[in-house]
């Protein structure tokens, strides 16, 4: 690939080699021009784009007037690269103001070089923040009174620099709370002592969470102060915000409140917006810890009460805690279209499984990139088409997978499952046993193919594969299982009195077969095999001598 640059500045010559040699081989035989014009009359994110292609030479002009635009405009500039069309003329710009990445669950934190990684991915997803609060690093919760050490600081310094590169801003949590004294100021300087080295390091957005503490105040001397812990909190903050903004008027803090969910107005989160600086932003995860859907209805209550928009903590792909059996790949979905109107943005939380939480977290850029224009299952086919690039590995991926997209987001979270399950009883009900039999035999026939090729030596994505270990082992057995059904089905009669029946003893034997598939704990294929299993045995043992 050749690249020249013209007009803008060292940044954004940076920022354009470092995006191409990202996406290298999408443009290897490519010779690119670009010429950048700054526009200060241009929206911070927005960019003008016009391009043309001929054979492998491709010239842009890009109007910007930000970094952050610069990379939206790179973006655009790759689509059309790899697409069709010889001419474009593109003006564009995001619908969220915020739109990001919370590293905020409970269990193994990312490694620093799946946050390197993770930065430059989210760039390529529309996104403009990247938050860190990894619930069990014990530097976030539990020894926040002491400075980072100068390897914490290292490591970050590389992602605040990978960043900048990349449009993002990083943000850096503390969370106080659980031995929090907040009308001690010693507290507030060891907070700021803290942020201190993070702005020498280029950090201007903060975080200060009180998640998942208790509920009540804990210090003699704080119960003496305040009436409420929201007043508490809410004097804690404004002194820290205070603290920062002499250092950096520009600096911004982020804060998680205690009660972080709910439907309608909420006491403590009154006290909270009306004792805490408008300038706070706050965070808010919906009607629930994992809500099903959010709308504009619940952000407009949000803001009565707590006197500012939400900023959402959006939990959705994360599966910790009580979810760890389940793997959430699918799209996002429930989000309401103009939500962006009236929110300050929306922060997704991941899985621990870090290659595996970049596929819905493609669709939820695309989600906030565009709410209007946002087509989940066009999204999810386009993220995973780009993820596994191989003709058959990307079908096998993509039959295992959407028999794991998600929570209740997703509705049905296994359809082609669905789809099978509803044809095989189908035929048994309708007299036709040996067809259901032959159903369930092609597809585990397909099912075990498509383990045998995603785990080889060949597959070219294994990483995902390892990271998916105990999913892709439940989908083994799930093809056996269908392959034992269809045996089952096989001895099988059916008659308009009677319904199915067989040998005695098949009835035990299907409940055999249910046991060995329930003992692999991760969850695929939704309730439906576990159910029709149920269905089957009792038909049978119904009709038994």
């Amino acid at each position: 690939m050749e690249l020249v640059i013209a007009g803008g500045t060292s940044h954004h010559q940076a920022m354009a080699q470092a995006f191409f040699a990202r996406h290298a081989p999408q443009v290897a035989n490519s010779s690119i021009t670009l010429n950048v014009i700054e526009n200060t009359e241009t929206p911070n994110e927005k960019f003008h784009l016009v391009a043309k292609k001929e054979n492998a030479a491709i010239h842009a002009d890009i109007s910007i007037s930000s970094h952050a635009g610069f990379r939206w405009s790179l973006n655009a500039l790759l689509r059309f690269i790899e697409g069709a069309e010889t001419r474009i003329d593109l003006q564009d710009s995001p619908a969220f103001a915020r739109r990001g990445v919370i590293e905020g669950f409970y269990g193994i934190p990312w490694t620093h070089e799946q946050r390197l990684r993770g930065i430059e991915c989210f760039a390529d997803f529309g996104m403009n923040s990247f938050m860190l609060a990894p619930k069990d690093s014990p530097w976030q919760r539990f020894d926040w009174r002491k400075p980072f050490g100068s390897q914490f600081l290292g490591l970050a310094k590389e992602l605040v620099e990978r960043a900048q590169l990349h449009g993002l801003s990083l943000s850096v949590c503390v969370s106080p709370g659980l031995s929090v004294t907040y009308s001690d100021d010693n507290d507030v300087a060891a907070v700021m002592i803290r942020y201190k080295q993070l702005l020498d390091l280029g950090v201007t957005e903060f975080g200060l969470l009180f998640d998942d503490i208790p509920w009540e105040l804990q210090v003699p001397a704080d119960i003496a102060k305040y009436d409420s812990i929201a007043h508490a909190q809410a004097s804690f903050t404004n002194r820290v915000l205070a603290e920062l903004k002499a250092l950096d008027n520009e600096a911004k803090l982020i804060v998680c409140p205690m009660e972080y969910c709910g439907r309608g107005p909420i006491e403590y989160i009154h006290q909270l917006g009306t004792h805490m600086s408008p300038e706070v932003e706050l965070m808010w995860t919906g009607r629930q810890i994992c809500s099903e859907y959010l709308d504009i209805a619940d952000a407009i209550v949000f803001k009565e009460s707590a006197q500012r928009p939400p900023l959402y903590w959006d939990n959705y792909p994360v599966n910790d805690v009580a979810m760890t059996h389940e793997l959430h790949v699918g799209p996002i979905r429930g989000r309401e279209i103009g939500l962006e109107n009236y929110s300050l943005g929306l922060l997704a939380n991941p899985m621990e499984k870090f290659e595996a939480s970049l596929l819905p977290l493609s669709t939820i850029g695309d989600y906030l990139w565009n709410s209007t224009k946002y087509n989940p299952q066009e999204s999810w086919d386009r993220a995973l088409a780009h993820m596994v690039t191989n003709p058959d590995d990307h079908a096998a991926m993509r039959r295992l997978l959407r028999n794991s997209l998600g929570s209740c987001l997703n509705g049905n979270a296994a359809p082609d499952m669905g789809t099978i399950l509803g044809s095989t009883t189908t035929a048994w009900r309708n007299g036709r046993p040996e067809e259901a039999a032959e159903i369930f035999r092609k597809s585990g026939e397909v099912i075990m193919r498509d383990h045998a090729l995603l785990t080889s030596q060949k597959f070219s994505r294994r990483d995902l594969i390892q990271e998916m270990g105990p999913w892709v082992d439940k989908y083994l057995v799930g093809g056996q299982t269908m392959e034992q059904l269809a045996m089952v089905l096989a001895q099988c009669s059916w008659t308009r009195e009677n319904g199915l029946t067989g040998p005695d003893g098949l009835a035990a034997e299907v409940l055999t077969i249910r046991e060995r598939f329930e003992k692999i704990q991760a969850r695929l294929f939704g309730d439906g095999l576990d159910l029709l299993m149920g269905e089957l045995s009792a038909e049978l043992r119904a009709n038994e001598k």
